[in-house]
């Protein structure tokens, strides 16, 4: 048979990686909903312009294009949801509507492979919270990203908390070696950076800025003896603050500060947070607050959100851990189809994943089993197929509580 070969980062998701999305997928929308966010759903291809920053956005470049055979225009596969959860807003709520709250699980296409990852397709979930603003608003929107991983099963986490505006000043401040210390930040490359200090290609005023600057910021403390920025100075101390604010709310979590942390997307404006956990040597969630990007749009709109990749968290995670019970209901040919279908009915109402068959697949693991003789007769065994109960009828069955 000829194989088919599919794009490459491009794969096909079988019924057992299908389940745990499911399963994840499920909890976060139970759980968001409660927190008062709507689910929605966009397309996976629209109009470029609609899916970059703005038009010196680098992330375009991430972005799968094609022309649109119906009218010449150039469509992307996103790449990312914020930004189509941005054009969703401005084109169906007024600014008198605001706030809103949006949640999504979305599939995206991002046209590059790295060496961390030979992954182009990126199963998220995430949320948008569009209108609100400061501290209530940003402690909301972490504690429920953490609050998810534990429903999820990762109660240990740690949560990096950090600022856009700190990062860009610092390298606004560096013109001449601002990609460069930029991918030093990134790599987390602390003994590099030192040695700029001593680099001669680099002007005097911006090793100064390194050595009394950035080293003093990359131990999280506030540079002494030299001229800050009022916002930025502001803004330490609005990041030293949430980060005693969570751990007083979320004691199980240990929180800590990243002043030069720099994050995927450049359209985040202040405070950004991700979280990781000791399972897993990526980081799970991605998020923060991007007040400045409804600008594109012609109007000033805050906004906070966070994005959750699925797929660690699923290669993580063995389908015998799944909190749903299976039940096999044992096939007896002398019994109405429409007995056996009573009882299958009832233990897929209990909440049980349900099998009918002819007779016990020992491969597969099943909480309950049960068998129904010719006069109805219930009896029901575990796993090991110990008997546990038996009921005269089936009324008696589905009476009682499994």
């Amino acid at each position: 048979m000829k194989r088919v070969t599919l794009p490459p980062g491009i794969k096909d998701y079988s019924t057992d990686i299908v389940k745990k999305i499911d399963y994840i997928n499920e909890i976060f929308f139970t759980e968001t909903e409660n927190w008062g966010y709507q689910k929605v759903l966009t397309p996976i291809l629209e109009n470029l312009d609609s899916l970059i920053h703005d038009s010196k956005d680098n992330s375009s470049s991430n972005i799968l294009k094609m022309v649109d055979p119906l009218n010449g225009n150039i469509l992307g596969i996103r790449s990312d949801v914020t930004q189509q959860i941005l054009r969703y807003v401005i084109s169906n709520f007024n600014l008198d509507n605001l706030p809103v709250k949006l949640s999504y699980s979305e599939r995206v296409i991002r046209n590059n492979l790295t060496e961390k990852s030979n992954v182009r397709e990126v199963f998220q979930i995430g949320c948008e919270s569009i209108g609100t603003n400061g501290q209530i608003d940003d402690i909301e929107t972490i504690q429920l990203a953490s609050t998810l991983l534990k429903k999820i099963g990762f109660p240990k986490q740690v949560i990096t908390l950090s600022s856009s505006y700190i990062v860009n000043f610092v390298l606004l401040q560096l013109p001449n070696c601002r990609e460069n210390i930029k991918d030093l930040f990134s790599k987390k490359d602390f003994s590099s950076i030192k040695n700029l200090v001593k680099d001669k290609a680099i002007p005097t005023k911006e090793r100064v800025f390194i050595n009394k600057v950035v080293i003093s910021l990359l131990q999280n403390k506030i540079p002494k003896n030299f001229l800050l920025n009022r916002n930025v100075k502001k803004e330490i101390d609005k990041i030293i603050n949430l980060r005693n604010q969570l751990s007083k709310i979320n004691k199980d979590v240990n929180f800590v500060v990243d002043l030069l942390d720099v994050k995927d997307f450049d359209y985040y404006s202040d405070i950004t947070f991700e979280i990781n956990v000791p399972q897993i040597n990526v980081s799970l969630v991605k998020g923060g607050r991007y007040n400045n990007i409804f600008e594109n749009y012609g109007v000033s709109i805050p906004a906070i959100g966070f994005a959750l990749n699925i797929m660690p968290v699923v290669n993580s995670i063995k389908i015998d851990d799944l909190p749903k019970p299976a039940a096999l209901v044992l096939i007896n040919k002398k019994l109405s189809l429409s007995d056996l279908f009573v009882v299958r009915d009832f233990l897929s109402s209990q909440g049980f994943f349900v099998e009918l068959s002819e007779k016990n697949h020992k491969n597969k693991k099943f909480q309950l089993i049960i068998k129904i003789s010719t006069n109805k007769e219930i009896i029901i065994y575990d796993g090991e197929m110990r008997k546990i109960l038996k009921f005269k009828s089936l009324k008696d069955f589905i009476e009682d509580e499994i």
